[in-house]
């Protein structure tokens, strides 16, 4: 006889809340998913940043390094399946401007150099080095669209039976009201967790602004350029086009476009992605700003025990991860 696994509530409905759904349903939970906003809706809250496979974990942080091999090594199996997924495997090429820890003993630091396929270090003269660059590497990496991608994340929810409201909660003891058997919730709310945590942690909650520009065309590969000062990348988007960025402003709210940026970053691009270019410019579709939900410290994967509406449930947070969500 098989003992039926207890339902669980996730709220957010981003890359982190739908992929947690996911996982617990396919584990057996029933699961009810509170969000504000949905795949397929844009709003400055509801940003999905990751649109390329790139480890932000330092050489000592081995929470960050299981989080990133364990998505790549997920992505590579999902990619041999005959699906909708936003995902393609590509080249990309990472450069450096100046010599960084990094790029000591020709990248022989690098934590996931045996990770990724076709690690190759790249030094001068290499025609995907550009000029003025200290050092790169070509590797094997993923790009993706992250409408498609929430979008399949939950039309796999759904084939395993996920319930789903559309409300904005104002304390996470609210959410048992749609909920009422749940054993507990999941708090992927990203930013929104100001609102629902306690005033120390909420304190430790921030974002990182960013700014980029869709592009007509699809780019050969990936390129990610880091210089003094400035972040500079070309992402494809499988069936939209490419991206262009970037920048990473800490404790920036400004949702607007900035103009002069956007100048900044198609010149930068322009170097990494000439096959992109028409009578030298890019064909510019959309621009966009974004707000990566970082926390000092780095994420909260964390659990605490409540009494909420008459009995004791877990919380379990799961916020703070800014772009590597």
């Amino acid at each position: 006889m098989t003992t039926k696994k207890p339902e669980i509530v996730v709220l957010g409905a981003g890359v982190i809340g739908l992929q947690t759904a996911l996982t617990l349903l396919e584990a057996g939970h029933s699961v009810t998913i509170i969000a504000k906003f949905w795949p397929g809706e844009e709003h400055v809250e509801y940003t999905s940043s990751k649109y390329h496979w790139r480890t932000h974990a330092g050489p000592d942080d081995l929470q960050g390094q299981r989080f990133d091999r364990e998505t790549y090594e997920h992505w590579l199996e999902l990619v041999k399946k005959d699906e909708d997924t936003g995902l393609v495997l590509i080249p990309s090429t990472y450069i450096w401007d100046s010599p960084t820890p990094e790029t000591a003993n020709s990248g022989a630091s690098i934590w996931w150099s045996t990770l990724v396929p076709t690690f190759t270090p790249l030094t001068h003269p290499h025609p995907l080095l550009p000029e003025g660059a200290h050092f790169g590497i070509s590797y094997q990496s993923f790009c993706l669209n992250p409408q498609t991608y929430l979008a399949y994340l939950l039309s796999r929810c759904t084939d395993h039976g996920v319930k789903t409201h559309t409300y904005e909660v104002d304390s996470l003891a609210g959410v048992f009201e749609y909920a009422p058997g749940a054993a507990g919730v999941v708090n992927c709310t990203g930013l929104g967790a100001i609102e629902l945590v306690d005033p120390v942690e909420a304190e430790k909650l921030f974002p990182t602004r960013g700014q980029t520009i869709l592009v007509s065309g699809e780019a050969e590969m990936a390129r990610l350029r880091v210089g003094e000062g400035y972040i500079s990348y070309v992402i494809r988007r499988p069936g939209a086009g490419t991206i262009l960025g970037g920048c990473k402003v800490e404790g920036d709210w400004n949702e607007e476009v900035d103009e002069e940026l956007s100048k900044e970053i198609m010149e930068r691009c322009k170097i990494l992605a000439p096959e992109l270019l028409v009578n030298g410019e890019f064909e510019i579709i959309s621009q966009q700003v974004g707000r990566r939900p970082s926390r000092r410290g780095g994420p909260r994967i964390e659990v605490e025990w409540k009494e909420m509406e008459g009995q004791q449930r877990f919380i379990c947070h799961h916020y703070g991860h800014s772009g590597a969500g």
